[in-house]
């Protein structure tokens, strides 16, 4: 939360890597809508970098990755499909609805709402497809990926650090998917909408900081208004790899070891293992295992197509002998026998 001087700047210098390939909170960078609005299906409107869509900021900005937004008037045929953000997303429904699905929860944003995206939640826009609506965001780069890590908000946020702290707990410790926009918030937002659609970054710079401050101080006198419940497990070790944990389902095929899964927590190995035997009632290893014989089990028995070879190597094993051995110790029954056993399964040899 708050830093000394010269920890707050080792902190700023420290990238969050969001875009190594394997990494579970891989971060999107919005190509869908890139596209859409190249062919004229909606119009975008923002000041970016990294590779998200809109006007390059340069130095500009530093620590946005996204302002401005999008404006689609009639139905369209894209959507987002799920990915996390590279930082944290506070943003603005200023007309029509939209699909938010966050974190595997589903829900339809009316006109008027807002809503905040954290780096490490999953996310989707669309019904599939996005519906007439226009959207306004400021997308900052915090310096984290992870519930527990330190928040950093840029320095021309002029706050004092207690105002920051307190914003970053009301964030951090507390997970509600939207509210609606106080007249304040509504004003700064449509205000950071029009600066950005000057498309002068350099004579707008200034007061785009200043609108943006100010959009913050007022959502946070909104939230203390409101006096939400805070949760201080939303924002600890053990949750980050509670979800690197329930993740890890979609990345088995990985190299993984105990190394790379706390350094992907941003742990030590103790720290995770300690987590990891408390969530699961497993050594890191053993979970890893479980969960990759239990995916093949799926797999074998939904999928005719590939062969036991190929469902091993796609559940993370190095040698399908060994993946025979010890799915037999898990199952009881060979993964022949399991794929012979099922009748819906069209046999493969193996």
């Amino acid at each position: 939360m708050s830093m000394a001087g010269s920890d707050k700047a080792s902190a700023v210098a420290r990238p969050a890597v969001f875009r190594e390939p394997g990494a579970l909170l891989y971060a999107g960078n919005c190509r869908d809508l890139l596209d859409a609005s190249l062919e004229g299906k909606v119009t975008l409107s923002a000041w970016t970098r990294r590779g998200y869509p809109g006007r390059d900021l340069g130095d500009a900005l530093p620590q946005v990755c996204s302002v401005g937004g999008w404006d689609a008037t009639r139905p369209q045929d894209w959507g987002l499909t799920e990915h996390c953000n590279e930082g944290v997303k506070i943003a603005y429904l200023a007309r029509g609805t939209l699909t938010l699905t966050l974190d595997g929860q589903r829900y339809e944003l009316q006109e008027g709402q807002m809503f905040v995206v954290r780096p490490w939640q999953l996310h989707a826009f669309g019904d599939p497809f996005v519906a007439p609506s226009q959207i306004i965001w400021v997308l900052f780069d915090m310096g984290v990926r992870r519930p527990h890590e330190d928040w950093l908000w840029p320095d021309w946020i002029a706050w004092p650090e207690r105002d920051q702290a307190r914003l970053t707990e009301l964030l951090s410790k507390n997970e509600q998917p939207w509210y609606t926009a106080s007249r304040e918030v509504v004003r700064s937002f449509m205000d950071i909408a029009e600066v950005v659609s000057t498309g002068d970054i350099e004579g707008g710079e200034t007061r785009l900081r200043l609108l943006i401050s100010m959009m913050l101080l007022q959502f946070k006198n909104q939230l203390e208004a409101q006096q939400p419940e805070l949760d201080s497990s939303l924002a600890t070790s053990r949750r980050t790899v509670d979800i690197f944990l329930r993740r890890l389902w979609h990345a088995l095929d990985d190299d993984w070891t105990l190394e790379n899964m706390a350094a992907e927590c941003n742990l030590s190995r103790t720290q995770f293992s300690k987590h990891c035997q408390s969530l699961t009632n497993m050594t890191p290893s053993r979970y890893l295992q479980m969960i990759r014989l239990e995916a093949a089990r799926q797999m074998l028995a939904s999928n005719g197509r590939k062969s036991v070879t190929q469902v091993a190597f796609d559940c993370g094993f190095s040698s399908s002998q060994y993946f025979a051995t010890c799915f037999r110790k898990q199952f009881g029954m060979s993964p022949t026998d399991l794929r012979f056993h099922n009748p819906t399964t069209e046999i493969t040899a193996s």
